[in-house]
């Protein structure tokens, strides 16, 4: 029988990464839910300063949130 994180985790990865475009979401066998962006790699000098390249959390409300705050650098970023 899975963990409860597991439960519906590909649902929920798919509902975010619809939400995110640009990154691949995923829930680990830890437990963990993992977020990293796709494309292009960006070195420490174009992420600046907050923006990385990969975000994780103990649950999909707190990983959202992290890729909400990473939506609102990426666009500070490109203004």
């Amino acid at each position: 029988m899975g963990s409860p994180v597991m439960a519906g985790g590909n649902q929920a990865a798919a509902e975010l990464q619809a939400q995110f475009p640009g990154w691949h979401v995923w829930p680990s066998s830890a437990g963990r839910w993992w977020a990293t962006r796709t494309g292009t790699v960006l070195d420490r000098q174009a992420l600046g300063a907050g923006r990385v390249m990969t975000v994780d959390a103990d649950d999909t409300e707190t990983l959202r949130a992290q890729l909400v705050r990473q939506s609102r650098l990426d666009q500070a970023a490109r203004q």
